[in-house]
């Protein structure tokens, strides 16, 4: 079952919350504190990644190619 990107997003801000609360705790410039930053900054990345992209309904373009084919086969037996 595939994951929306909406729900990707969800997931990766809870687990940014979740990090950032740990990141709290370190002492700064400490191998582990850095280590986590870096985790941070990536899981910021994704999701800046996520939403800079447009979400596509599978069901939706499925959709719109089934009446595209539908209607060239309409055209081509009607010749």
């Amino acid at each position: 079952m595939a994951i929306s990107r909406d729900q990707q997003i969800a997931a990766l801000r809870e687990r940014l919350r979740d990090r950032s609360a740990t990141l709290s705790g370190l002492t700064p410039g400490s191998p582990s504190h850095t280590g986590l930053q870096t985790e941070c900054d990536a899981i910021y990345a994704e999701i800046k990644r996520l939403e800079g992209t447009r979400s596509v309904n599978p069901r939706l373009l499925l959709t719109i190619l089934g009446i595209t084919v539908l209607v060239l086969l309409s055209l081509l037996s009607g010749h």
